[in-house]
């Protein structure tokens, strides 16, 4: 719990490493399932081999091919260890969290247990917005598009996102299908939702808006599907009429208060092509492109076409990548083009960033990993457990869009998700409480 709630926070602004948290967690899990005979036959490991077996091939994989084509090994065993055997060891850890719980605490089922993980998850959101209210009775104004508890506008947009997917998935299915996985009473969950709301506006980022208007619209046309084989048109008609008109109430919202959609077709038709001379490269000293309207382009609409360009190109002239390493944009480009001036770290694309790390077979390799994912939550979303199974296929369609437009497959954002994703499969895959016991026995 303690965890969930640290994990987006920067460590200095910690009392202690957040690794102080991941590691315990981990070796407790992960060592109590291997010891104990009866936790292990709480869960069908069977349902989940694909995916297991996908995570390992794909695990060592990247590090031998990392041995391979990486300039520097050392660099590349620190980075493969820090930023991809963590996140995989948090999904095995996740994985076997709920039968570990539940062997030592009964009475935590999983959907308690992942209620309690949403609201701590959900607390960050909760203090960002107290933090934006205190600033405003201490300034008078609003501080639109600052973060002071997280980085950057860009993990508290995932971190919103993330929360709001499972809230939108919650309250669709209670109206739809009638069913709950979530413990809290539903006006609180409005509440909830109302808050991530709020916050998303505050944040002001783009991308994060669009994810939430997909997730909206993604989450009931799964449940209508559901919902439509047992008639009740007309109710499926009036909430896709109310979601219609809050996703429209969005995107207002968004076109308004952010200029760069005015300029977004011109700025990306220039930035396309942009040189590696420009700001988008070198951002102190670079030349700022011109758009179509003579105006300065914008950086955002620009650059992040260039950088979609640039970086696809430069996927295919290194199909092997360079191994595991955190920087790998800038040091391709610094090294074939044989300069120092480039400044950008990243091509801000998750799935970019992965292959060139990794090459177009590490891209194939993580693709399967979430088709095995999807499938497994879309199984038990059709044929038993349908709210958890409706969890993990919503979270996993969710993080693959953010890697098309954000580079999240690092860090935190790459924890977060590989533990999640582990402990949904997990519940999915749990037995009956008198299945397990026969089979203990």
């Amino acid at each position: 719990m303690g965890l969930c709630f640290v994990w987006p926070i920067p460590n200095d602004l910690l009392l202690f490493h957040r690794n102080g948290f991941i590691y315990p967690a981990i070796l407790l899990a992960l060592g109590l399932f291997i010891r104990t005979p009866q936790i292990r036959a709480m869960i069908n490991e069977r349902q989940a081999r694909p995916a297991l077996l996908i995570l390992l091939l794909l695990t060592l994989f990247i590090l031998i091919n990392g041995f391979i084509f990486a300039p520097d090994i050392k660099e590349m065993l620190d980075s493969w260890d820090g930023q991809w055997l963590r996140p995989v060891l948090l999904f095995c850890c996740g994985f076997v969290l709920a039968p570990v719980i539940q062997s030592q605490f009964p009475s935590i089922t999983a959907d308690r247990l992942f209620t309690a993980i949403v609201l701590c998850f959900w607390g960050v959101i909760c203090v960002h917005l107290l933090d934006t209210a205190w600033l405003y009775w201490r300034d008078g104004i609003i501080h639109w598009g600052e973060t002071r508890i997280v980085f950057n506008r860009t993990r508290m947009s995932f971190q919103i996102n993330m929360i709001t997917g499972f809230l939108i998935a919650e309250l669709l299915a209670r109206a739809l299908i009638h069913q709950r996985f979530l413990t809290l009473k539903t006006p609180f969950l409005a509440f909830m939702l109302l808050a991530n709301l709020v916050c998303t506006a505050l944040v002001d980022t783009r991308w994060g808006t669009i994810g939430l208007v997909g997730s909206l619209f993604s989450t009931f046309i799964l449940l209508g599907l559901h919902r439509m084989r047992r008639g009740n048109i007309l109710k499926i008609a009036s909430i896709f009429l109310v979601l219609l008109v809050a996703a429209i109430a969005l995107g207002i919202a968004s076109w308004k208060t952010d200029p760069r959609w005015q300029s977004l077709r011109s700025d990306a038709e220039t930035g396309w092509n942009a040189p590696f001379t420009s700001y988008c490269y070198n951002v102190n000293g670079g030349a700022i492109p011109l758009n179509a309207e003579g105006q300065p382009m914008n950086h955002s609409n620009g650059c992040r076409a260039s950088f979609f360009h640039r970086g696809w190109e430069i996927v295919a002239e290194h199909p092997f990548g360079i191994g595991p390493r955190k920087e790998a944009f800038r040091f391709i480009l610094r090294r074939d083009l044989q300069t120092d001036k480039v400044t950008i770290p990243h091509s801000h694309y998750g799935l970019i960033e992965f292959g060139l790390q990794n090459g177009v077979l590490g891209i194939a390799g993580w693709l399967a990993l979430l088709v095995a994912c999807w499938y497994i939550g879309w199984r038990h979303y059709r044929h038993g457990k349908t709210m958890p199974g409706l969890f993990l296929l919503l979270f996993t369609i969710g993080f693959f869009s953010r890697t098309m437009v954000d580079h999240n497959l690092k860090d935190h954002y790459l924890e977060q998700y590989m533990m999640l994703t582990g402990l949904l499969i997990g519940i999915c895959c749990l037995r009956s409480r008198d299945s397990h016991t026969q089979n203990g026995s």
